[in-house]
C-alpha cells in the first residue's frame, strides 16, 4: 500500500476536483489513491460533533438501517447504534480500519447492530439503507448519485459531510464552526441532507371520490425533488399550483382557471410506484394511476 503522508490543502483541492477520484472514506474522510501521484490522501477523521449533527439531520432512530460508505474508524455506525438504537454496517478498503471498527463496536456493546466489512463502496448493495452516510469527494458523490436515485427507496435519507451532490439541491444543510481537521486548513464543516424522491414524472389519471365523483388528468415534470405540472379537470380548465415532493409524500393544489375567485382544491398523499392516494383538504379521498405510455 502506498505510504500515507500529510499533504497541503492545494493538493487536496486538486484531488477533490479530479474526475478520476476512485474511493474515499466517510467516517474517516477522503482516502484515495491518486492515479497521477500514486499516493493516498490520508483520511480525515470526522469530528464527533459532526457525526452527531449528521445523525440529527437524518433523524436517525431505532427503526433505521444505516449504511456508511467509507466507514473509516466506524464512529458513524457505532454512534447510530449506541445512541439511537439503529442497525447498520460500514464498508472500508483499509483492512486495519475494518478490524479496529469491529473491535470498537464490540467494546461499545453494539457488535450485533454495527458491523464493518472490507469492501469497495461501488461493490456495496445499498438497497437496504433507510439512511446512507458518507464523507466522499465531489467526483465520487456524483458517481454515486445515479445509484442513490435508482436503488434507494423514496424517503431514504442521504447525509454527506462537506461535499454536495452537484445539481441535486439538498433538502437541508447545517454548518458547524470552530472544528479542527487534520490536513484541511478550514474550521467549518457542512452537513447536507437529501431525501430520496419518489418518481412522479409522467401522466396520471386522478379519481376524486365522494358524493360527486370526478376525474382529472395531471402531467408532472420532475427534476430530483422539484416537481411541477399541468392539470386538466373534467369540468373546467385547471391550474396546478404549489406542487411539492418530499420522499414519497406529495402535495399539490388545483384551481379552476375560469373561476379565479374559487378556492384551490388541495391534495395530500403518498406515492406507491405507479399509484398515489390520499385526501384533499376538505377530506375527500382520492387516488391516481400513472398512464402506461
Amino acid at each position: 500500500m502506498p505510504r500515507r503522508r500529510l499533504v497541503a490543502f492545494a493538493l487536496f483541492a486538486l484531488l477533490a476536483s479530479s474526475a478520476h477520484a476512485q474511493s474515499a472514506t466517510s467516517s474517516g474522510g477522503p482516502d484515495l489513491r491518486s492515479p497521477i501521484l500514486g499516493e493516498e490522501v490520508p483520511y480525515i477523521r470526522t469530528p464527533q460533533a459532526v457525526v452527531d449533527k449528521m445523525l440529527d439531520l437524518a433523524e436517525v432512530g431505532a427503526d433505521d438501517f444505516l449504511i456508511d460508505l467509507g466507514s473509516g474508524d466506524g464512529r458513524i455506525v457505532i454512534s447510530a447504534a449506541q445512541k439511537r438504537g439503529a442497525r447498520g454496517f460500514g464498508v472500508e478498503l483499509d483492512a486495519s480500519l475494518v478490524e479496529a471498527s469491529n473491535a470498537a463496536a464490540r467494546k461499545a456493546g453494539v457488535a450485533e447492530r454495527a458491523r464493518f466489512f472490507e469492501r469497495d463502496l461501488f461493490d456495496t448493495d445499498i438497497r437496504a439503507a433507510t439512511v446512507l452516510t458518507m464523507y466522499l469527494l465531489p467526483a465520487v458523490n456524483l458517481q454515486l448519485r445515479p445509484r442513490i436515485l435508482a436503488q434507494l427507496k423514496p424517503g431514504t435519507r442521504v447525509v454527506s459531510h462537506d461535499w454536495d451532490m452537484g445539481e441535486w439541491q439538498p433538502d437541508a444543510k447545517a454548518v458547524l464552526e470552530g472544528l479542527t481537521k487534520p490536513v484541511m486548513p478550514i474550521q467549518t464543516s457542512s452537513v447536507y441532507l437529501w431525501i430520496v424522491p419518489a418518481k412522479v414524472a409522467g401522466k396520471w389519471k386522478v379519481q376524486l371520490e365522494g358524493a360527486r365523483p370526478e376525474s382529472m388528468q395531471i402531467e408532472f415534470t420532475q427534476r430530483f425533488q422539484e416537481i411541477s405540472g399541468v392539470a386538466r379537470r373534467t369540468r373546467a380548465r385547471t391550474l396546478l399550483q404549489s406542487a411539492h415532493l418530499r420522499g414519497a409524500e406529495i402535495r399539490f393544489a388545483v384551481i379552476d382557471e375560469t373561476r379565479r375567485s374559487s378556492e384551490p382544491l388541495h391534495f395530500f398523499g403518498r406515492v406507491f410506484g405507479d399509484t398515489m392516494e390520499g385526501t384533499t383538504g376538505s377530506g375527500r379521498r382520492w387516488h391516481a394511476q400513472r398512464n402506461a405510455n
